[in-house]
């Protein structure tokens, strides 16, 4: 859902146009038909063009996948992209004695290992400081590319697409989302330590994250220290008051329980409230989409695990670049079906930031009010017909 075809359509003319496109790139995009027609202006048969090798054709397959954790369809289309977008920055740098892809490479492996070992940088020919920069730079570049590679289904048929997958494997209907905030061990600035200490007991920053039945990323908002409630995030998000104003329709996403309340996010029924099996079917169900982002995050942290420790930071918006850009990353990873590493780890599930008073009586929601009907239709099975 998050890479629709008109984005891949675009981005694939968009390589075409700039002629950095090669046979490879191209038939690795699945959307892409493949007895694509010659157009008029193209000759049936044209000479064989002299290949230029590169520095990516250098590289052997073992190599790309231990030191960058990605394949060569998937780098090759990384590689294209990012060159076509350099080439159209005014403000590049001109005539750069290294190579663009072993500048793009050296920042690939830097997201893959956190660091730059010399024994990469010397593998692809680029000294430690030209690295440095590269890094800075396509982060910087990736980060400002996520509203093109992280999209909410926004139209009614893409919504109903995605409810009817999450429909398909937990039962619950009008799901288009599984919430969950992905937090990244950092070092904070001195005096604000207590900001950052997470339910878990590390120092981090935090970034609210929907994601797609398939692990696919949706939806990204800005970076907080590790502390914030993640009731006082998703209620100041852009995507929040877009469900606040039933912009994406009556849908769901789902939730921990320390989101009771909070419109549109489909939260775990109290145990003091549950009367019924279906209460706990439902439950169960929705504990199967929840628990899903350990596998999410944990994709994200094994393939790009400088999110493992960014170490020591100025800001939360510091740290946010890095994490769009791994995330970009993740969804054109999730579209070339990339294995994950060997050293794979799930992310472990924070525990929900505040407990709220459930035994206090709540306003009126008009979605708690859905949800409980919901439940009694979706998950009242009968039970030799005594439920």
């Amino acid at each position: 859902m998050s890479l629709a075809g008109a984005l891949w359509f675009a981005v694939q003319d968009d390589l075409f146009t700039n002629g950095v496109c090669n046979n490879t790139t191209s038939s690795s995009i699945s959307n892409t038909k493949q007895d694509k027609q010659p157009s008029i202006s193209e000759p049936i048969s044209a000479a064989p063009e002299t290949h230029t090798v590169t520095v990516l054709d250098r590289l052997d397959d073992r190599f790309l996948s231990q030191c960058l954790h990605l394949n060569r369809q998937c780098l090759r289309f990384i590689v294209d992209f990012i060159q076509a977008r350099l080439k159209k920055d005014v403000f590049a740098p001109g005539h750069s004695p290294t190579p663009a892809e072993a500048n793009i490479l050296a920042a690939l492996a830097y997201f893959a290992h956190g660091s730059l070992p010399r024994k990469i940088t010397e593998r692809l020919e680029i000294d430690q400081t030209a690295a440095g920069e590269a890094v800075n730079r396509i982060t910087k570049l990736l980060s400002d590319l996520s509203p093109d590679f992280v999209t909410f289904p926004n139209s009614y048929n893409d919504r109903m697409g995605a409810a009817q997958a999450f429909k398909n494997v937990s039962g619950i209907p009008h799901v288009v989302g599984v919430l969950g905030y992905l937090h990244v061990k950092v070092s904070p600035p001195a005096g604000e330590e207590h900001m950052y200490i997470n339910t878990v007991g590390y120092h981090s920053v935090m970034m609210q994250v929907v994601f797609d039945v398939d692990g696919n990323l949706l939806s990204l908002e800005q970076c907080c220290p590790g502390g914030t409630p993640e009731q006082t995030v998703w209620e100041n998000s852009d995507i929040g008051r877009q469900f606040s104003i039933f912009q994406h329709g009556h849908t769901w996403v789902v939730g921990s329980r320390s989101l009771l309340g909070c419109g549109h996010v489909l939260t775990p029924v109290e145990a003091f409230r549950i009367k019924s099996n279906a209460a706990l079917r439902f439950n169960q169900a929705h504990a199967q989409l929840h628990g899903s982002a350990q596998q999410v995050f944990g994709s994200l942290k094994s393939r790009f695990q400088c999110l493992r420790d960014i170490g020591p930071i100025k800001s939360p918006e510091s740290v946010a670049c890095t994490i769009k850009a791994c995330c970009v990353l993740h969804n054109i990873c999730k579209k070339f079906s990339v294995p994950l590493p060997l050293d794979f780890n799930i992310e472990p599930l924070h525990p929900p930031s505040e407990v709220l008073n459930i035994m206090a009586e709540q306003p009126f929601d008009y979605m708690e009010d859905t949800k409980e009907e919901m439940i009694e239709m979706f998950f009242n099975i009968s039970e030799d017909g005594n439920e």
